[in-house]
């Protein structure tokens, strides 16, 4: 069974202890972040080495009706023993109860890691052994532990005074068991609130396992196949931080743990699309999806028109969007795109085949018109707002876009020419799919700064580049450092 108990992740890897991992561990039980929680680590060298020992034979007799396993949780970029995670039994605890129990080094802590090996080992248990119900006991002053445990799926049940005499922080996960989109109860506990900066990594360390997960089931090991199956950034913070920050972004809770996310963009007073929705797999298959729609949609009483994309591939996303009452526009492999009408009121749809406009009180709306080979010319387009449109072919030209906000946008194969850039600011923007290369010429970028980029491979020819500096070394200092080892050669 040993073999067997390798469990890959997108940042770490579980997998069994070896003799060889002493030293690694031996200095994970000197960091008192992880003792003063957990004193029992206090061993000498030859208690653990006994220690050791001890888990190592346990796995050649892994027992899928008794639950009783530790692995070392191992960083996949650096390859280093961060931490380590098992599940067991406690003497505290009913007999039949199995407890999660974890420690990281402090080197690597508030990253997701131990999160993400909680997640990995307890959802592998589930689909691995007869284990149906996996518990978790924290003292109520370790905040960061119970953080763990719920961005892991795990929900509190109550507080509770064990056989130790002191208090607990009782948690347990389920194994997923599908309940009705009917259930009251499910109803009452699923809460929509609006996410807040400080949200920002809980909502990405979710969003990756939903979509990783969905990655592993439709791309079956080969190359990602769309946008909407891997969309863009979701695994990044700033990605997250943007979407909190420009649009309508909400946290799903059940019980008060947050377990997903939706982001709406809203494109007039009347239509919306519905950007994003994930949620975390560990709690897929309880008909939380149908009520999130449904609150969604109680949240923007105003949107008569509701669109959004979903994979071509994930048969499942289209019969879920149809049940929830949304028709197919159109379908490709790679996208189909759905529209849902909501006839609270009548809805202004312009035509295609001219130009028109819906006047609110403030503004006017273009919605679905065709303004193919249109002219703006000497006009007021001060607080412009546009978004799901197609600008191929686009000239602007002599334009003042001072203080635009340039976002969520794919400018392939686009030129920028004989513009002032005074004051722009290019953010977590990338290459795109086919990771086609920006060309610079005839620019004058002098004084610009790159702070955290991507530059490998950037070719400069024929450049002023006094007073160039990287990372804080002048440019004049490392091409004289560069000559004199070539004289030396």
């Amino acid at each position: 069974m040993k073999s067997q108990l390798i469990i890959q992740s997108s940042s770490i890897t579980l997998r069994p202890l070896t003799l060889e991992d002493q030293n690694a561990l031996y200095a994970l039980s000197q960091q008192p972040e992880i003792t003063d929680i957990l004193p029992e680590w206090r061993m000498t060298e030859k208690q653990l080495h006994g220690f050791l020992q001890f888990v190592i034979g346990s796995y050649e007799q892994f027992d899928p009706n008794d639950v009783r396993v530790m692995l070392a949780v191992v960083h996949n970029k650096d390859q280093q023993i961060i931490g380590w995670c098992g599940v067991f039994p406690n003497d505290m605890l009913d007999g039949d109860d199995r407890e999660v129990a974890y420690a990281i080094s402090r080197d690597y802590r508030n990253k997701g890691y131990i999160t993400e090996a909680v997640n990995a080992l307890t959802t592998y248990l589930f689909d691995n052994t007869f284990l149906d119900r996996i518990v978790g006991i924290v003292k109520p002053f370790n905040q960061p532990s119970s953080k763990v445990l719920e961005h892991a799926g795990f929900r509190h049940v109550s507080r509770r005074k064990l056989s130790d005499q002191a208090e607990y922080d009782y948690f347990e996960r389920h194994k997923v068991q599908p309940v009705p989109t009917s259930s009251p109860g499910l109803q009452s506990q699923i809460q929509l609130r609006r996410a807040r900066q400080e949200d920002a990594e809980v909502l990405t360390e979710i969003c990756t396992r939903a979509f990783d997960h969905a990655i592993r089931i439709w791309a079956k090991g080969g190359p990602v196949l769309d946008s909407n199956i891997c969309p863009p950034g979701y695994s990044s913070v700033r990605m997250h931080s943007y979407v909190i920050r420009e649009w309508d972004y909400y946290v799903i809770e059940w019980d008060g743990c947050a377990i997903g996310g939706v982001s709406v963009n809203v494109l007039g007073s009347k239509h919306a699309r519905l950007d994003k929705i994930f949620i975390d797999p560990v709690c897929h298959g309880r008909g939380i999806g149908s009520q999130v729609i449904r609150l969604i949609e109680a949240k923007f009483p105003e949107i008569g028109i509701w669109k959004l994309e979903t994979s071509g591939r994930q048969r499942n996303n289209h019969h879920f969007y149809e049940k929830m009452g949304y028709i197919c526009l159109y379908a490709s492999e790679d996208e189909f795109g759905y529209e849902k009408t909501i006839t609270t009121e009548s809805i202004v749809q312009l035509p295609s085949e001219e130009l028109s406009n819906v006047k609110g009180e403030s503004v006017n709306e273009f919605y679905q018109a065709d303004l193919d080979s249109v002219r703006f010319s000497t006009s007021n387009l001060q607080h412009i707002r546009m978004t799901d449109c197609n600008l191929s072919g686009g000239k602007f030209t002599n334009l003042n876009m001072t203080g635009i906000l340039l976002a969520d946008l794919r400018l392939t194969d686009s030129k920028v020419e004989f513009c002032a850039l005074d004051g722009v600011h290019f953010q977590d923007t990338h290459l795109g799919p086919d990771r086609v290369p920006i060309r610079w010429e005839h620019c004058d970028l002098k004084g610009s700064r790159f702070t955290s980029c991507d530059l490998s491979d950037v070719q400069l020819e024929q450049c002023e580049i006094a007073g160039m500096k990287i990372n804080g070394v002048a440019i004049e200092e490392l091409l004289a450092a560069y000559e004199s080892m070539k004289a030396k050669i």
